[in-house]
C-alpha cells in the first residue's frame, strides 16, 4: 500500500508539472520519502522543462520501480517484488512480470499518443525546495506555447497512467498475526482494560519522554501508537506485511508520527551502492533514543535459534540511550512447549547478564501475564 501511495504521489506530481510545461526526468523510488504516512517527493533537481517531443522521460523508470512491482504484489508475488527492488539500477523488468503473472496489460503505452503552479506543487515537495521550483517554472513558461498539442497529449497520457495505477488491486494482507490484537485493543489512555504491561510501558514512556522510538517486532503497532500519542516520533517494523499494512492504515487515519516498515530483525536492510554510501543501512537510518522490543525474544531464541548476545548486540545497535525489552520466562505457557535441555541457558539471570554488556543499568518491572517481565536498560551517558 505504501508503494502504491508513493506511485500515486509521483504521477500526481507529474500531472501537475505537465500543466505548467514541466516534467520529471526520472522516477526513482528513493526520490520519495515518507513524512510518517505521507509520501513526499524530494528530488527537485529532477524537475525540468518538458521536451516537446517526449511524453515523459521518466516513464520507463516509473514502470520498473513502481508499476511492475505493484503488478507482482497484485498477483501475490510480493516477496519476489521486494527482492527485485533491491536491484536499484534495473528494478523489475517487464519480462519478469510476464513470466510470473503470464500476462501484463497496462493499457497505457508511449507509442501512438500524440504563481498557481507553485501553490499546487507545494503539496508534493518540501517547503525548502519551493524557491527552486519557482525558478524552474519561470524557465518553462517560455517553451509552453510552442508545444500546445504535445502538451495536451502528454496530459492525457499521464491521466491514463494515474487511472491504471489507482486501479491496481492489492490483495488482502491478513496473516496469522494481523488479528492478534482484535480482542485486546484498548484505548490509548489509562483505563480498566489495561494490564500491568500496558501501565508499565506507559509509565516508562511518560517518565523518560523519548524523542524517537523504534518498535522492533511491532505486530499491529498498539505500543507504537501509544508512544506516538505520548509525543515520540516512532519507527515501527515487523516481518509480517499484514500487520504493517494495518498499522499504516491506522496511522494515516489518525495522523500519527509513526513510520511503519516491513523488515526482518534477523536481516535488517544493509547499506547499498559504491562504498555502501548511496543508501544507508537500517541501523544508521533507524537509530533512536529508545528501542522497544516486546514479546519477541522468546521467538528469536526458540524459533530462530539466536542467543542472548546476538539479540542484545543487535538491539543495542539501534538504541542511542534506552532499551525496554520483555522477557518471557520458561514458566510461560508458550515457552514451556518449546523448551528443552538444549536451551538450559535461557534464564532471566543470563539475559540480564547479556544486557549488562551493552547497558550500564537494568531495571525490572512486572509485565502481563505473569511471570513475564519488562527490563528497562540504559546506556552510560546515552552512548
Amino acid at each position: 500500500k505504501m508503494l502504491q501511495d508513493a506511485a500515486l504521489t509521483v504521477i500526481e506530481l507529474v500531472i501537475e508539472l505537465a500543466q505548467h510545461g514541466l516534467t520529471l526526468q526520472d522516477a526513482h523510488p528513493w526520490n520519495v520519502l515518507f513524512d510518517w504516512s505521507k509520501p513526499v517527493y524530494v528530488d527537485v533537481g529532477s524537475i525540468v522543462p518538458a521536451d516537446g517531443n517526449v511524453l515523459w522521460p521518466g516513464y520507463d523508470e516509473f514502470l520498473r520501480f513502481f508499476v511492475y512491482p505493484l503488478y507482482l504484489f497484485s498477483h501475490g508475488h510480493g516477496r519476489i517484488a521486494r527482492w527485485l527492488l533491491h536491484d536499484y539500477y534495473k528494478g523489475v523488468l517487464r519480462h519478469e512480470v510476464e513470466a510470473l503473472t503470464h500476462k501484463l496489460s497496462l493499457g497505457v503505452t508511449v507509442n501512438g499518443m500524440a504563481g498557481r503552479a507553485l501553490k499546487r506543487l507545494k503539496r508534493y515537495v518540501p517547503s525548502r525546495f519551493h524557491a527552486a521550483v519557482k525558478r524552474i517554472i519561470s524557465k518553462a513558461k517560455s517553451m509552453t506555447s510552442r508545444h500546445s498539442q504535445m502538451a495536451q497529449d502528454r496530459l492525457q497520457f499521464l491521466l491514463k497512467v494515474r487511472q491504471k495505477v489507482a486501479k491496481i488491486h492489492l490483495p488482502s494482507t491478513e496473516s496469522k498475526w494481523s488479528g492478534y490484537y482484535d480482542d485486546q485493543w484498548p484505548s490509548f489512555s489509562p483505563s480498566n482494560e489495561w494490564t500491568a504491561k500496558h501501565y508499565n510501558v506507559y509509565r516508562v514512556l511518560s517518565r523518560l519522554q523519548p524523542k524517537s522510538l523504534l518498535d522492533v517486532g511491532s505486530n499491529r503497532g498498539w505500543y507504537s501508537q501509544l508512544a506516538a500519542c505520548n509525543g515520540s516520533s516512532v519507527v515501527s517494523f515487523d516481518i509480517d506485511e499484514g500487520c504493517v499494512t494495518q498499522l499504516y492504515n491506522d496511522v494515516k487515519k489518525k495522523h500519527l508520527s509513526v513510520l511503519p516498515v516491513v523488515m526482518d530483525f534477523r536481516n535488517p536492510s544493509p547499506a547499498y551502492g559504491l562504498c555502501n554510501r548511496w543508501l544507508s543501512s537500517a541501523v544508521d537510518r533507524f537509530k533512536c533514543e529508545m528501542v522497544l522490543s516486546l514479546a519477541l525474544v522468546h521467538h528469536l531464541v526458540f524459533k530462530d535459534y539466536l542467543n542472548f548476545h546476538q539479540i542484545v548486540d543487535a538491539l543495542s545497535l539501534f538504541s542511542k540511550r534506552w532499551l525496554l525489552v520483555e522477557f518471557i520466562p520458561r514458566e510461560d505457557t508458550y515457552v514451556r512447549q518449546w523448551w528443552s535441555e538444549r536451551f538450559s541457558w535461557y534464564t532471566l539471570d543470563q539475559f540480564i547478564a547479556a544486557l549488562r554488556r551493552c547497558f550500564h543499568s537494568v531495571t525490572v518491572f512486572p509485565s502481563y501475564p505473569e511471570p513475564r517481565v519488562l527490563l528497562l536498560c540504559e546506556k552510560q551517558d546515552g552512548s
